[in-house]
């Protein structure tokens, strides 16, 4: 038992590392290739959509 609870630990782990790293490298090539930033960001587009435009039309 003890050592099956050590392969899941030590695999969990190594899951967690392994996407961390994946997920770090996928930003920094966004970075480089200067894809789109959030508007919550300080040097960030600073438009913003209208409350009621987002595809909804009013009906009477």
């Amino acid at each position: 038992m003890d050592f099956g609870l050590g392969i899941l630990t030590f695999g969990t782990l190594g899951f967690m590392v392994a996407f961390g790293y994946l997920s770090v490298r996928a930003i920094e090539k966004q970075r480089r290739e200067g894809g789109p930033k959030s508007t919550l960001a300080a040097d960030g587009p600073r438009r913003r959509v209208p409350a009621g435009s987002a595809g909804q039309t009013e009906t009477a």
